[in-house]
């Protein structure tokens, strides 16, 4: 799959950068009013109407994917300790929200299956971040959650390991695949096209300081979806160089940062 057969089977016609707005891409869900990767998160991305809902997987003691973005707990629950030590059923009693104030207190780490029937039954597109190394079975069980919920065509998986991307070729063939990368090297271009991947997503740092390496990506075809950028000036940097998303934070903000550039007054 090209990435231009990518954007038309998701119904965009024109390619974005060429003088059309780069996609938004809510990074965690909307993750600066909501505790991330939780399913308020993904609600509040998806009432925005965002092109993309960005979340993090790993998986739990007993192989469950589940979406949290640390490989501990300490930073967004309130227990300690690594993701991988706790079953899923341990995981659903843990609390993800409070860390974010008082009133999202009891909000709980979701399941992958969780986050996809709700992408299911209530709408959305689906970035699914792959956090390390992903076994064949695990990557099975996304599989057969992405038959069940009948969400090939409204998810993607992105990773930085290779080997994980190489297994998602392999046995999960129907849903297209991104490579994050933090700094972007030629390279990058064959390696993607060996995975079968449409896009290159590097860092925003990695962006500035490789510049003419995301207009080589570019222009051999591939995405470029920059990752996690939040301030104004930064995103009329990205719009000069014609990339296809921006991942952020604040994708309500960025939605009104394009809408001023690219909506005629009325």
């Amino acid at each position: 799959m090209s990435f231009l057969q990518f954007l038309r089977e998701r119904g965009i016609a024109e390619r974005p950068g060429s003088g059309t707005r780069p996609l938004v891409i809510a990074h965690r869900g909307y993750s600066a009013v909501a505790p991330e990767n939780s399913l308020a998160a993904v609600d509040a991305a998806r009432a925005l109407g965002v092109d993309f809902i960005e979340v993090d997987a790993s998986t739990s003691a007993d192989g469950v994917p589940v979406i949290i973005h640390d490989p501990d707990l300490d930073r967004t629950t309130n227990r300690k300790g690594p993701v991988v030590s706790l079953t899923a059923e341990e995981l659903s009693f843990v609390d993800a929200g409070s860390w974010m104030g008082p009133g999202f207190t009891g909000v709980r780490v979701p399941t992958l299956a969780a986050v996809m029937r709700d992408i299911q039954h209530r709408g959305g597109e689906l970035l699914l971040e792959l956090k390390g190394e992903w076994s064949p079975g695990a990557v099975a069980r996304i599989s057969e959650l992405v038959v069940e919920t009948g969400t090939a065509d409204r998810m993607v998986v992105q990773a930085f390991n290779t080997d994980t991307l190489a297994t998602c070729r392999d046995l999960l063939p129907m849903v297209a695949r991104f490579l994050l990368r933090m700094v972007p090297r030629p390279e990058d271009i064959a390696t993607a096209r060996n995975l079968g991947a449409v896009a290159i997503n590097p860092s925003y740092r990695g962006f500035s300081l490789r510049k003419s390496v995301v207009a080589e990506i570019r222009d051999n075809g591939l995405g470029v979806f920059v990752w996690t950028v939040d301030e104004m000036n930064e995103w009329r940097e990205l719009l000069d160089a014609q990339v296809d998303g921006i991942i952020t934070n604040h994708p309500g903000r960025l939605q009104g940062f394009l809408a001023g550039r690219f909506d005629p007054v009325k």
